[in-house]
């Protein structure tokens, strides 16, 4: 069945829609002539393609999640209708509706070992966001709150898989958009059916998504009108190209490489050549101040909740490795490894505990939802000790996987008996041992392991900005007064 668009449904609020996506209606809506480049070559189809086939598939068993017995009532719900939607897709209209929508991002982030930090999941509490300012919006311009809403109402009905570009490509940053235009997305003209944008994004999980929500990020100026607009378009529109960075996918599917080989997200530059926008699918347009000040405080509310969630996920999976990779080392009780993975499990606990401090602190937005309480210092400290955390866990492998044979290598006759003697650890096999020296290259020391690293550092921008934006955002007041009640100030 064809999705109906959003405009459909503002007609028809009750129109029959596929419902809760799964695994091979996903694939089958990725085969709809997108136009997705990989070392000069056009892909004819992305769900048959070798660098993303496995990638496909991993997306396609998360959707076959939503049909589970054991994790169907976490991940979707029954609206008033007794139409069976995606938690993703729901409006915390409650603290209780908040929770729930941890509890089902947290299947979607741990099923993924936190490897995925742009999941459909994380894209559609944008669009939770957008309808949450939708009185703004329709302030602003007649109508664009509606098509925030009418948007959000299609998306859960089709359960419409999504990607983001948010970020314009890395170009001549000491120059504004207006000094040169061609290096951020802009409208370049307006008619009775939508807005025409030109540009180009950088944009995670696009060759896998149906759609891709854009807006974005950088602070504009009041004399920059014509870089401020939020939308979402279907990735096969004509005028839009992706093309692919090299791939980690197309190296063997086998014990080398347990992650790489099923969670590269594929990162691509979205070029918009003259895209046409339907304006059903228009949120925001020409007014830079407002699209400032709502983007980073209502739209990416429930997203950076998501986000978090999906970093925890990650440490506990370093965690995990880095211990068993101590255990089976014989060194887990030596010193300085236990005073390291102390460290580990401390910044788990607490990245844990801000967390349920601002669910505990959850308020009320304008536009009635609930979203965390002070998040002020969670992202930062994310940011901050992302390299420490590698840093550590280095520390705790040492050179065991940079020696770790391959795979293939265990399957010789005359190299298995060698390998099971001098490859085996503490009281586990070679087979056991290699498999998990594996893991720990693919986690840090490799290229997929890099990219996971750079994205966890740098995917909401500077760390430097934003920890220093979490001290100019602190409330100071109190401590002032105390230091002034000391010394009468």
């Amino acid at each position: 069945m064809s999705p109906q668009s959003p405009a459909a449904i503002r007609r028809d609020e009750k129109s029959v829609a596929p419902g809760i996506m799964d695994g091979q209606r996903y694939i089958e809506s990725l085969r709809d002539g997108r136009e997705v480049w990989l070392h000069g070559e056009k892909v004819a189809d992305v769900t048959q393609h070798p660098a993303f086939r496995n990638v496909v598939r991993t997306f396609a068993d998360l959707y076959d999640l939503q049909h589970q017995a054991a994790t169907q009532d976490v991940m979707t719900y029954l609206d008033a209708d007794g139409v069976r939607g995606s938690v993703s897709y729901l409006p915390p209209t409650t603290p209780e509706l908040l929770l729930r929508r941890r509890r089902n991002t947290e299947i979607w982030t741990e099923r993924s070992f936190g490897m995925l930090g742009r999941l459909p999941d994380f894209c559609a509490a944008m669009i939770v966001g957008f309808h949450d300012t939708r009185d703004e919006l329709n302030a602003l311009h007649a109508g664009f709150g509606d098509n925030a809403t009418n948007y959000l109402t299609w998306a859960r009905q089709n359960d419409v898989a999504l990607s983001h570009g948010l970020h314009d490509p890395h170009m001549d940053k000491t120059m504004r958009p207006k000094q040169d235009p061609d290096r951020c997305l802009r409208i370049v003209a307006e008619r009775d059916n939508g807005l025409v944008v030109r540009g180009a994004r950088f944009v995670t999980l696009g060759p896998l998504s149906n759609e891709v929500v854009v807006a974005p990020t950088y602070v504009l100026a009041d004399d920059e009108p014509e870089f401020a607009l939020w939308f979402s378009c279907p990735v096969n529109l004509p005028g839009i190209k992706q093309i692919c960075r090299d791939p980690f996918t197309l190296r063997p599917q086998t014990a080398d490489h347990p992650l790489s080989t099923r969670y590269d997200e594929h990162d691509v530059l979205m070029i918009f050549d003259d895209v046409l926008i339907p304006w059903e699918r228009v949120f925001l347009m020409r007014t830079p101040k407002e699209a400032n000040a709502l983007f980073r405080s209502r739209v990416m509310a429930w997203a950076g909740y998501a986000s978090v969630l999906q970093a925890i996920a990650r440490l506990e999976l370093i965690i995990g490795t880095a211990h068993l990779i101590a255990e089976t080392g014989g060194i887990a009780k030596r010193p300085h490894v236990t005073l390291e993975m102390g460290e580990l499990a401390s910044y788990a606990g607490m990245f844990k505990g801000l967390l349920r401090a601002a669910e505990v602190d959850c308020v009320r937005t304008p536009g009635g939802h609930y979203m965390l309480g002070n998040t002020t210092h969670m992202r930062p400290l994310i940011a901050l000790t992302s390299e420490r955390i590698i840093n550590i866990f280095e520390h705790v492998a040492t050179s065991a996987p940079v020696f770790a044979p391959t795979a293939e290598d265990f399957d010789v006759p005359e190299l298995r008996p060698l390998l099971d003697v001098y490859g085996r650890g503490r009281n586990v096999d070679a087979t056991y041992r290699h498999r998990l020296c594996r893991l720990a290259w693919e986690l840090t020391a490799d290229s997929f392991g890099g990219r996971q690293q750079l994205y966890e550092r740098l995917h909401s921008g500077s760390p430097e900005v934003i920890i220093s934006g979490a001290y100019e955002r602190y409330d100071k007041s109190k401590g002032i007064a105390m230091v002034n009640a000391l010394i009468g100030g």
